[in-house]
C-alpha cells in the first residue's frame, strides 16, 4: 500500500482549479473526495481568500444610514475602555474612518460606509436591504419541549423594536444569555467584576461567531440557550479544517474591522487565540469539550458549548456529573454520597458541585494524593483542579501539609 498525503491548501490560495478554468474547474475537498464547486460556493471561497472582507466600501451608503444612538452608545463604552484616547474628540465620520467603518477610494473616486460600518452601527432597514439573506436571532429555549405549545421563553429577532445592527445584537444577546448563567465575583483592585471562566468563554464564542460570519450568503447568526448547552451558528464555512482549529491553528477573522471594533471595547482579541480560550475555559470548568462542526448543506458553522460537567471517577470511564443549571441549587448524587468519607455538613452543602465532591472524595480516600494524580483520576487538567480547589476553599477549609509530592490533605468545615 502506498500512502500519499496531500496537505490542505492555504485559504489564501483557494479555490483550487484545473484546466485554467476557475468557474467550472474549481473543487473542494470533502471526506469522500474532491467535489466540484457550484457558483455560490465559488463566490464564498473567493471572498474567503482575502482578509479584509468587511473593509469593502458600500457605494451609496453614507452617514445617514448610521443609527446615531448605537454609535453614541459604542463611543461611550469606547471612551470608558480607553481613557484619554486620541479618537475621543473626533467627529463620527472621522471616528468611523479610523476604526474601519468608513473609507475613501481615491482611484475610483468614491467614499462611504464599509461593510463593517454598516453592519456594526447601521440602521436596521438599510442593513436588511443591503444584506437581505442575512439575519440575527437569539432564543432562550430552557425547558422548551419539541412539539409543545411553548416555543421559546425569550427571543431577540427582527421585530421593529430595536435597530438590528450587529453591535446591538451582540450586546443585547450577551446580556440575555449571561443572565441565565451563574456568575462568580472577582475583585480587581477595589472593584468587583462578575464573570469567571464561563463568562469569558461565552464572550469569546459570541465574538468569534460574529466576526467569522459571512454576511453575503444566506444564513443566520443565531444563539440558542438550551437546557444543557449553548449553540451558536453563523453563516459561512470554516476557512481551515476543524481539526486544525482544535490543534491550535487559526485564520484571521473573516471581518477584521468588526473584530477590531469589538476588541477596542474589551471583547476578544485579534491574535487568533479565541477558540483556544474557549477550550481552556471549558476545560477549567470541567465541562464536556465544545464541539465545532461545519454544515456544508446549509453553509453554516455550529459551535456547541455543553453545560455539563464530566469526570473520570472510575478508571477508564467517563461519567457526566451535573449541569450548570443545577449549580446554584444542586444536590449531591446519591452514588457519590454513599462512598465519600466527609462530615454531613460538607456533604449536604448545596454550594459544592458534583465535580468538587468528586475531588473531595479522592482527597479523603487518599489524603496523600497529588494534584497530578487528581488530574489523572478526574480527567481535569492541573489548572482546572487548582481552580476547583480555589473555589472550594471559599466554602470549606482545605490545607495541604508537607510538600506537593509527599504531603497530605486536611479537610474540615469552616
Amino acid at each position: 500500500m502506498i500512502y500519499i498525503s496531500v496537505p490542505e491548501a492555504d485559504y489564501h490560495k483557494k479555490p483550487i482549479y484545473i484546466n485554467d478554468d476557475i468557474v467550472d474547474g474549481s473543487y473542494r475537498r470533502s471526506h469522500e473526495g474532491d467535489r466540484r464547486l457550484n457558483r455560490e460556493e465559488l463566490a464564498m471561497m473567493l471572498r474567503d481568500s482575502t482578509d479584509d472582507i468587511d473593509s469593502q466600501i458600500l457605494e451609496h451608503y453614507g452617514m445617514e444610514d448610521i443609527d446615531e444612538e448605537t454609535l453614541r452608545g459604542y463611543r461611550q463604552v469606547f471612551d470608558t475602555a480607553n481613557p484619554g484616547h486620541a479618537y475621543k474628540n473626533l467627529d463620527n465620520r472621522e471616528f468611523l474612518y479610523r476604526m474601519g467603518g468608513y473609507d475613501y477610494d481615491r482611484h475610483r473616486e468614491i467614499e462611504g460606509l464599509t461593510i463593517a460600518g454598516l453592519m456594526m452601527f447601521g440602521k436596521g432597514t438599510p442593513i436588511e436591504k443591503r444584506f437581505p439573506l442575512f439575519r440575527m436571532d437569539y432564543l432562550d429555549l430552557i425547558g422548551v419541549k419539541p412539539g409543545g405549545d411553548l416555543k421559546w421563553n425569550d427571543r431577540l429577532t427582527y421585530d421593529g423594536r430595536w435597530e438590528n445592527n450587529l453591535y446591538n445584537f451582540v450586546t443585547m444577546a450577551m446580556r440575555k444569555l449571561l443572565f441565565t448563567l451563574p456568575s462568580e465575583g472577582r475583585i480587581f483592585g477595589e472593584a468587583r467584576r462578575d464573570g469567571g471562566p464561563l463568562y469569558d468563554g461565552i464572550r469569546e464564542a459570541i465574538i468569534n461567531s460574529a466576526t467569522y460570519s459571512d454576511f453575503q450568503t444566506e444564513g443566520v447568526l443565531r444563539i440558542d440557550r438550551r437546557d444543557n448547552e449553548i449553540v451558536l451558528r453563523n453563516p459561512g464555512l470554516l476557512r481551515i479544517s476543524a481539526d486544525r482549529i482544535y490543534n491550535g491553528d487559526f485564520t484571521h477573522a473573516r471581518n477584521r474591522n468588526i473584530q477590531k471594533m469589538f476588541r477596542m471595547i474589551g471583547y476578544g482579541d485579534n491574535i487568533g487565540s479565541g477558540f483556544q480560550k474557549i477550550l481552556a475555559a471549558w476545560n477549567t470548568l470541567g465541562y464536556l469539550r465544545p464541539e465545532l462542526k461545519e454544515l456544508d448543506d446549509v453553509k453554516e458553522v455550529w459551535l456547541s458549548l455543553p453545560l455539563v460537567r464530566t469526570s473520570k471517577i472510575d478508571e477508564g470511564t467517563s461519567k457526566t456529573d451535573s449541569t450548570v443549571n443545577a449549580t446554584v441549587n444542586s444536590t449531591v448524587h446519591s452514588t457519590v454520597n454513599s462512598t465519600i468519607k466527609l462530615p454531613s455538613n460538607i456533604l449536604d452543602n448545596p454550594e459544592i458541585t458534583d465535580i468538587q465532591q468528586a475531588l473531595l472524595k479522592e482527597m479523603t480516600d487518599n489524603p496523600n494524593i497529588t494534584i497530578a494524580e487528581l488530574s489523572t483520576v478526574t480527567g481535569l487538567d492541573r489548572n482546572a483542579v487548582n481552580y476547583q480547589l480555589k473555589k472550594l476553599r471559599k466554602i470549606i477549609n482545605i490545607e495541604r501539609s508537607g510538600s506537593d509530592k509527599k504531603g497530605s490533605w486536611k479537610i474540615s468545615p469552616k
